[in-house]
């Protein structure tokens, strides 16, 4: 079962802020409820309690009710001349009635910068804000670009819910002590991007000096079918509602022109209507809900094949994912790094260990068949190895990516019953880069995962359902250069229950849900932040932030 981590519960903090609001909670849900909000650190101000000193450019207004994106141009250096030491992008959303939780992105000539889902509205409204630290993108801001958001809705006699967004970039100026951002030097889309049965595919065309290459993918599944709770798939041939041949097992996966070039575990993001119980989110979103992560693959090993001028291919696949199914969106864009001082950079690919997935799926039956088991396990490790003769040297790049995955499973055969899941990701990417003897190794290991279940009961005679989740999302990041070291790690850990009865009006179920968030994040810079939310029946009973000591 997943716990709180021993250093949430033990730690002794300080805290700075803290509401609570108990009288306030009613016995269960009413008419509104607060708006949602996330534990994690906000990022639009200097940090040192000073106000915000970032130049701000408001990007676009829209309304969305309908499937036509919003369009605007930005021309930011123009207003906001660099150098920058970080750019952050909000989101600043209204809506109010009623409508489904919807999905959406934002790409900036063509990159796509972020990739959201949106709150479940109450009939008076919530407002809602997303922020991201978008410095990575810094080259797409040097120069006038179209943008484009896109959030589909669907608005009738039913669902009028319309989403009212602003969005704005802050650009904060270099300091004495904020250096400029150190990013990419061209960050790009694939050109004639398109759908090829299950697979997304794009061409790309690198410059002759390119000396470093990062793809990432937003990859979510989506859209309310069975690949929006791909992690509940089985193998089973009857009797549930999601079935795939090779069961949970997924796994992003990027081949150029045609030959695997890296591995990665998807997120299994959940949504604001997701586990089919929106009283569950309406409060606190679970993790990366707002805010989807990208997936980064290091891709210089393979440099020396398609730094040459001409187009190639990128083609990206969900492996697991059924013949013939849909329901994964992949974006894709590329990080490019060239060499000032050569107009040509020569590389080579000197090993590559596509390595083999292992997968084994146990099927059980209990109760005398009415309850179905499945206990799915997966482990797959890649491997590359590269060089490329720079102006600047000879530079190895080795990257190596481990994931592996265990999902528990059980089910009852009969219609609403009861559904139960234990699951555990992890994926660990390692990038060694070796210049005359120097060595510098970036490592980021990722541990996510959920144990919950869905079940309906009669109370009296109606039934009632009843979702509960423990989601987990821990990140460790290491960097070491020669005899210094830098560590980061990030605890995410959302807790929840509601229950409401499902065949009632929505003024008559009796609603009833409580969440909670913990997140700290840490280095050994110094840095150090933590919150916690609570909320009960939509409304919030408490937040706290909290200066706490390091504890690695």
């Amino acid at each position: 079962m997943t716990r709180i981590p021993a250093f949430l519960a033990t730690v002794a903090i300080s805290v700075v802020a803290s509401t609570a609001f108990a009288g306030d909670v009613p016995a269960r849900f009413s008419d509104g409820h607060d708006d949602p909000r996330t534990a994690y650190p906000a990022l639009s101000h200097d940090g040192k309690g000073k106000g915000d000193s970032a130049c701000t450019v408001d990007v676009l207004q829209h309304g969305f009710a309908s499937f036509d994106p919003a369009r605007a141009t930005l021309d930011a250096s123009r207003q906001c001349p660099g150098p920058w030491s970080k750019v952050v992008l909000v989101l600043d959303g209204k809506v109010k009635g009623r409508q489904y939780d919807r999905i959406g992105d934002i790409e900036v000539g063509g990159v796509t910068v972020l990739r959201t889902s949106t709150p479940e509205p109450s009939q008076q409204g919530i407002g809602w804000r997303v922020e991201k630290d978008v410095s990575a993108y810094a080259p797409l801001f040097a120069a006038s670009q179209p943008v484009e958001m896109h959030l589909g809705n669907v608005i009738n006699a039913t669902y009028t819910g319309v989403f009212e967004v602003r969005v704005a970039l802050k650009f904060y100026p270099v300091t004495a002590d904020q250096r400029a951002i150190a990013s990419a030097d061209a960050v790009v889309p694939l050109d004639h991007l398109h759908e090829d049965g299950r697979d997304t595919v794009g061409d790309f065309v690198l410059p002759g000096n390119a000396e470093r290459l990062v793809a990432e993918v937003y990859a979510t599944g989506s859209g309310g079918g069975c690949e929006e709770f791909w992690y509940y798939a089985t193998p089973a041939k009857k009797d549930y509602f999601c079935r795939a041949e090779q069961g949970p097992y997924r796994e992003v996966q990027v081949l150029l022109d045609g030959k695997l070039a890296g591995i990665a575990a998807p997120y299994p993001h959940i949504y604001t209507g997701g586990w089919s119980n929106p009283y569950l989110w309406y409060a606190i979103p679970a993790p990366r809900a707002f805010d989807i992560h990208p997936i980064r693959y290091e891709l210089t090993p393979f440099i020396g094949l398609v730094n040459d001028g001409k187009p190639h291919t990128l083609r990206l696949q969900v492996a697991g994912l059924s013949e013939g199914r849909e329901g994964w969106k992949l974006l894709p864009n590329l990080h490019v790094w060239r060499d000032a001082g050569s107009a040509r950079v020569r590389g080579e690919l000197m090993a590559v260990d596509p390595g083999k997935v292992t997968l084994d799926n146990t099927m059980g039956d209990d109760s005398g068949g009415n309850v179905q088991t499945l206990q799915s396990r997966w482990q797959h490790r890649f491997a590359a190895r590269g060089r490329v003769f720079t102006s600047h040297g000879v530079i190895e790049t080795t990257a190596e990516r481990e994931i592996d995955g265990r999902v528990g499973h059980r089910w009852t055969k009969i219609e609403d019953g009861d559904d139960r899941l234990d699951a555990d990701w992890r994926d660990r990417d390692t990038i060694v880069r070796t210049r005359g003897g120097n060595k510098n190794i970036d490592t980021n290991d990722q541990r996510f995962g959920l144990v919950g279940s869905v079940g309906t009961r009669d109370v009296g005679d109606q039934p009632r359902l009843t979702s509960t989740i423990v989601i987990h999302d821990d990140t460790d990041r290491t960097s070491t250069q020669g005899s210094k070291k830098r560590w980061q790690r990030s605890r995410d850990l959302f807790e929840g229950s509601a229950s409401y009865f499902t065949k009632l009006k929505r003024d008559q179920r009796e609603a009833t849900a409580s969440s909670r968030q913990i997140y700290r994040v840490e280095g050994n810079d110094g840095q150090c932040f933590q919150r916690e939310l609570a909320s009960r029946n939509g409304r919030f009973v408490a937040d706290k932030s909290a200066n706490c000591k390091e504890t690695r």
